[in-house]
């Protein structure tokens, strides 16, 4: 067996719920409504994405009512903390399909404000594919910090490791600052897909948000600079993801091979026996 070591929530709206509790689309936007409103910089906005073509559509005009503050068609965003400490050393030149995480740290975002909500989750439940409730679970911290090797835009991330390991104050800004210069120098764009100050806050204040998943046979589609975060700070790493309709049991799928020599990271549910079991690849690593 692989042990959970639990995750500390930044603001307490997740903070109740365990492994293998189920929750519906609507709980989820109200939990994260709830853990927005929470911040004095929060000024509302489109929680989840507006789309003119699903306004007459019941199921997504209550959504729109509900988590749009008054219709609103500006998205969610706002800096939690002031502007990012290392914005101005980074440019937002893309490596890849990714700018630097530092011109955008301290940012807070929906996580669905791309997110097209009809088509992932409501016409699913009418194929029949999904159902109502969404699945809470969590990798354990050993597990990603033993066999996580890269971030889904497949960067190393062994420096951003060997840096966390060398500061002993978190709360001294200037240690922090010569710290990066240091690197920076050693290593150039070795923090590309590390956002130092986002670290920081999950390590001393805790997660914002679970991550969530819409696709059946896939988790970590996004949010693994999160994975990483979350590990190197002692959480587990909360996921919700969709209940295939009529199955207890299934398997999901990692997008990238990110793990130890480049392997997937495949996970077996069992909704009755609640457990999750871990391969990478078809090697089996544990159950949690």
């Amino acid at each position: 067996m692989i042990g959970l070591s639990g995750v500390n929530y930044w603001k307490p709206h997740f903070s109740d719920l365990n492994q293998f509790d189920k929750v519906t689309l609507h709980e989820l936007l109200y939990r994260i409504d709830s853990t927005l409103k929470e911040f004095k910089n929060y000024s509302g906005g489109t929680l989840i994405y507006h789309h003119e073509d699903y306004e007459n559509i019941p199921e997504m005009k209550d959504l729109y009512d509900k988590f749009n503050k008054e219709n609103s068609h500006t998205q969610v965003c706002f800096r939690y903390d002031g502007k990012p400490l290392f914005s101005k050393k980074y440019t937002s030149k893309k490596i890849n399909s990714t700018s630097n995480w530092q011109t955008r740290d301290s940012s807070i975002k929906s996580p669905f404000e791309h997110l097209d909500l009809y088509k992932t989750h409501f016409q699913q439940i009418i194929d029949n594919k999904i159902k109502k409730h969404y699945l809470y679970i969590s990798l354990p911290n050993s597990f990603i910090n033993q066999y996580m090797e890269q971030t889904n835009n497949l960067w190393d991330m062994s420096i951003p490791r060997q840096f966390i390991s060398e500061i002993k104050d978190w709360d001294d800004l200037d240690n922090l600052q010569e710290k990066v210069r240091e690197y920076d120098k050693k290593y150039p764009n070795w923090n590309h897909d590390f956002p130092i100050m986002g670290f920081r806050s999950v390590l001393q204040k805790g997660l914002l948000f679970p991550n969530t998943t819409f696709k059946l046979d896939k988790i970590l589609v996004t949010g693994t600079h999160r994975l990483f975060m979350c590990a190197m700070s002692g959480n587990d790493y909360p996921m919700f993801i969709p209940i295939p309709k009529g199955k207890k049991v299934f398997e999901v799928k990692s997008i990238r091979p990110i793990f130890k020599d480049k392997t997937f990271l495949k996970m077996i549910v069992d909704i009755n026996q609640k457990k999750c079991t871990l391969f990478l690849n078809e090697n089996e690593i544990g159950v949690v």
